[in-house]
């Protein structure tokens, strides 16, 4: 069994947020930032998502801090390794956001896109973690931009022709209305509009999750976000 003050130290550092400094409103946009979570309920949930046991987990540390969540690496015996992303404070729309990302991730997927396969989620704060969250594949290689500026013209070429094809894939989905992608069990769930589905009717179309729509006090409007079926 873990030390407890070890196991005290492990969770002040998994939930701190780095000092950096803001030039503008510093103390509010670390504030925005401090997201406290039950560690050992996100460590069982990681766990489950993969059917694995808790027990198996050996090492919690974090990965990066991103521009809406805090991500953590999770390592298991047999050197089994995940992601778990946790949003922070200000990410808004919370609920519509994760949701739209991890339908979005699983219909690129199903399209044949090379995206990162999702384990669990859940767009709710109401589960062991007390926060939502995504837990997915940890994806091992290169960042581009660590070896762009060493690449050949060649290779530069094939990077960017592959790329092309990818997003002519992606850009040849069709979909029936305008506004974000979902699971339809998920908007089912919310006092919305009812999405509009596609051909697979395990997704759907429903409002739009664009920041501009939803920051601040404009998340508090009673105003359509969509999804939309023609121009307005």
């Amino acid at each position: 069994m873990p030390h407890p003050a070890r196991s005290a130290r492990l969770v002040f550092d998994l939930l701190a947020v780095p000092r950096w400094r803001s030039l503008f409103n510093d103390e509010l946009r670390h504030t925005e930032r401090r997201r406290v979570f039950n560690v050992d309920g996100l460590r069982r949930l990681a766990a489950a998502s993969v059917d694995r046991s808790p027990d198996d987990i050996v090492g919690m540390v974090k990965l990066a801090e991103g521009g809406r969540n805090r991500a953590f690496l999770i390592t298991m015996r047999g050197g089994f390794q995940m992601v778990a992303r946790v949003p922070y404070p200000a990410t808004v729309p919370k609920y519509f956001a994760i949701a739209s990302e991890v339908a979005t991730m699983a219909l690129l997927r199903s399209s044949g896109l090379p995206v990162p396969e999702v384990y669990g989620y859940s767009p709710a704060s109401d589960n062991a973690a007390e926060t939502e969250y995504i837990f997915m594949v940890f994806v091992y290689g290169t960042a581009l931009s660590d070896i762009w500026l060493n690449l050949g013209e060649r290779d530069i070429v094939s990077l960017t022709r592959q790329l092309a094809e990818l997003e002519a894939k992606m850009m040849s989905i069709a979909f029936p209305a305008g506004g974000s992608l979902y699971y339809t069990k998920d908007i089912e769930k919310m006092t919305v509009r009812p999405g509009v589905t596609l051909e697979d009717a395990q997704f759907c179309v429903g409002p739009d999750t664009r920041l501009s729509l939803w920051y601040g006090q404009r998340s508090q409007l009673d105003v359509d976000r969509g999804p939309l079926r023609k121009k307005e």
